[in-house]
């Protein structure tokens, strides 16, 4: 883990939170080979209504107070044509590369609930490297 120890409140229903958390680590654990390892992150970020939205964000996040939550792993990785699509409800990359099945909704619910708190969530990858998922939470300052 690379948290904190003091962390900002966010403003969320904790339920439907934790869900989006779990979500992302069962997908960590589900695509990370036993000698893989796997790295939940959180970092407080203020956005500016003025300022340029910082590297890697996606173009419509607002501005305000967030909290970036990461799931990193280092498991088989995304294919870069994938990462488009990969939020799609039943969208699956390939069946093959998993230890397990799902029905390709997991990622299209977190996107539901991040989104429905005023969030973000978005990926980035690297075949045979791992993945990283981030999602943008509101804080309470």
């Amino acid at each position: 883990m690379d948290i904190p120890t003091q962390l900002p409140q966010i403003l969320v229903d904790v339920g439907r939170i934790d869900q989006v958390l779990l979500n992302l680590l069962h997908n960590a654990v589900k695509y990370t080979p036993d000698s893989g390892y796997i790295t939940i992150g959180a970092t407080p970020i203020q956005i500016p209504s003025s300022a340029q939205l910082p590297d890697g964000f996606p173009h419509d996040h607002p501005s305000g107070a967030w909290l970036i939550i990461s799931v990193s792993d280092t498991g088989v990785g995304i294919p870069a044509e994938h990462l488009p699509r990969i939020f799609e409800r039943f969208y699956k990359v390939d069946q093959a590369r998993t230890r397990g099945s799902g029905t390709g909704l997991g990622l299209a619910i977190a996107r539901h609930l991040v989104e429905g708190h005023g969030g973000r969530i978005w990926v980035t990858s690297t075949v045979g490297v791992g993945t990283t998922f981030f999602c943008t939470l509101p804080t309470a300052d």
